[in-house]
């Protein structure tokens, strides 16, 4: 349920109460723990909007977590020791400020998980229309097809002037008396060659798909504007085919 996510620990603004704010798919939730004044001044305040908290837990996409301390002034321990970054697990023992404030890990999961459902259920009754992604997806692969034929021509450029020397050494072979042929094949080959590694070598073909596919990446996006994820290099026919975005749950339709 957490996968993929972030957690802001720190006390509420005004409140005193432990507030805890967790970012998934884009989107942000908060809830509170425990007691109005229940948090001593020694916990850093907690400021979703800007970032700003106690600590922070990092859930990877194999549900590991990762607890950081935010604040050079912070003081943040796990099982009786000052930590600055440290995985963790649900049964540790994880304290804040000078006044070690105990904070109910499972409580604090347990509630981020909440938010998270309620987040992903209220982005899974969106619809949204990927409808624009079609000339995105098009305008993308015509070019990058555009790319790969004209290095396939160069290839086939570069193939040429070995195929005019050999004729030109088989005339020359079989037919002395017309050598100045041969000697004309061998001067087109040689003009030919010279083309082609011309050509090779002022290609922008690595450049231009790498300017192409960070263009189609940030534009090849999940519609629902919080949450604008890549969809991933899958043709438009196919991306079509998804009901939903992998990311925020959020309804698509080709419509």
């Amino acid at each position: 349920m957490l996968e993929n996510s972030t957690i802001l620990i720190g006390k509420e603004p005004g409140r005193g109460r432990l507030l805890v704010a967790v970012t998934s798919g884009g989107n942000t939730r908060t809830t509170t723990i425990g007691e109005a004044g229940s948090v001593p001044g020694s916990v850093s305040r907690c400021l979703p909007a800007e970032g700003v908290a106690h600590c922070k837990i990092t859930v990877g996409a194999d549900g590991a977590m990762v607890l950081a301390n935010l604040k050079q002034r912070n003081v943040t321990y796990v099982n009786g020791t000052e930590i600055v970054s440290k995985r963790i697990t649900p049964d540790c023992r994880v304290e804040l400020g000078c006044d070690r404030y105990k904070v109910d890990l499972v409580g604090v999961i347990a509630a981020a998980g909440r938010q998270t459902a309620t987040s992903q259920n209220a982005a899974s009754q969106a619809e949204y229309s990927i409808k624009g992604l079609k000339p995105v997806w098009e305008e993308y692969n015509n070019a990058i097809k555009q790319i790969r034929i004209r290095q396939k021509n160069v290839g086939l450029l570069s193939s040429v002037p070995m195929a005019f020397s050999m004729f030109g050494g088989l005339i020359a072979g079989v037919m002395p008396e017309i050598r100045g042929f041969a000697l004309v094949f061998t001067g087109v080959a040689l003009v030919i060659m010279i083309i082609g590694l011309y050509l090779r070598f002022t290609d922008k073909s690595i450049e231009q798909t790498e300017q192409l596919t960070e263009r189609f990446q940030n534009r090849y996006v999940c519609p629902n504007p919080k949450c604008r994820h890549f969809m991933g290099n899958q043709p438009y026919n196919v991306l079509r085919q998804n009901t939903a975005c992998p990311y925020c749950r959020c309804k698509l339709t080709d419509k």
